[in-house]
């Protein structure tokens, strides 16, 4: 037998080596991102913030970077773990994609523009009824939305938003479980509702399996209603100086019944929006003045212990672009 060791036969044993070599790495690379992929915490629905703007909107340069920019400020409390901005302009599927998402139950929040178009005469003047209202054209986009059918206190159905006031209205009752009827005033979390109890929906989680990360976590958890607090606090004095403002509609039921409902809120006054999202006017110039943002209803995330993060994204919104 013919054992010697020649230049052909170790080159061939070298690479035969490095091969087995390759493929253990591969197999090792392999078995590491399963295992971090089966380990790894899985949001939750309530755990997603999604934020999109509508089809009548463009977005800005600020636009495509924001799920990373809110995550990396530290915008939501700990438990919202993925943020996604997405746009839906720009292509005629747009539309049919956005209603895809909706009825997968995705969307958190949704800017859009309050722009009603009127009837015009030859001249270019505004039509009028018989009792001199405006004869309106087509609604806006925001008008089309809610359908008169915004989620409120004594709403008979689910709706496709929220009632903004009435969606303020139930956070500042939730805080009160907290902190009592001195919610404003009190940082003390001695309400009727502990962190504690709160915190149980994260009973499962990951995160939190030992003693110590579960105390953590309960501390978080403070941590969370005291942000959710000082974020409100804030929305509320933008809407008392007008930074912020509830878009409110009138709406007849069949039977004659009237009723108003706020469908969106305004946030076309903040002066750096445009960064963010925008629309072309008339003349051509890029403007937020009619720009909304809605706020969608999920029936599934009715209860959940994370609805009210949009008030933290709100005062970001007017941190950042008053």
């Amino acid at each position: 037998m013919d054992a010697r060791i020649t230049k052909q036969r170790l080159g061939n044993l070298i690479s035969y080596d490095w091969l087995k070599m390759l493929g253990t790495i591969l197999a090792f690379v392999l078995v590491l991102a399963l295992l971090f992929t089966m380990t790894a915490t899985r949001p939750r629905r309530e755990q997603e913030f999604y934020v999109y703007a509508h089809t009548d909107l463009q977005a800005g340069t600020s636009f495509g970077d924001l799920g990373d920019t809110l995550l990396d400020r530290g915008v939501f409390s700990y438990d919202i773990l993925t943020v996604t901005a997405e746009s839906f302009s720009g292509n005629s599927y747009a539309d049919a994609v956005f209603q895809a998402r909706r009825a997968a139950g995705q969307g958190t929040v949704t800017f859009l523009t309050d722009n009603t178009t009127y009837e015009t005469d030859e001249a270019g003047n505004i039509v009028y009824d018989e009792q001199g209202e405006p004869k309106i054209a087509s609604y806006s986009e925001l008008y089309n939305m809610a359908g008169g059918n915004a989620v409120r206190a004594d709403s008979l159905s689910a709706g496709a938003i929220y009632d903004t006031a009435y969606y303020l209205q139930r956070c500042e009752t939730y805080l009160t479980g907290f902190f009592g009827d001195d919610w404003q005033t009190s940082d003390e979390v001695d309400g009727q509702t502990t962190p504690e109890q709160s915190f149980e929906r994260n009973r499962k989680d990951k995160r939190f399996r030992s003693e110590e990360a579960r105390a953590e976590g309960i501390a978080l958890e403070r941590e969370r209603i005291l942000k959710l607090r000082e974020d409100y606090l804030f929305v509320q004095a933008a809407f008392a100086d007008g930074t912020l403002s509830h878009t409110v509609y009138t709406y007849e039921s069949e039977n004659g019944e009237t009723s108003t409902q706020s469908i969106g809120i305004n946030v076309g006054g903040l002066n750096k929006l445009k960064d963010l999202v925008y629309y072309t006017d008339d003349a051509g110039n890029r403007t937020t003045a009619n720009v909304n943002l809605a706020i969608l209803y999920n029936s599934s995330l009715e209860d959940s212990q994370l609805l009210f993060e949009t008030v933290s994204f709100l005062r970001y919104l007017v941190e950042t672009y008053r």
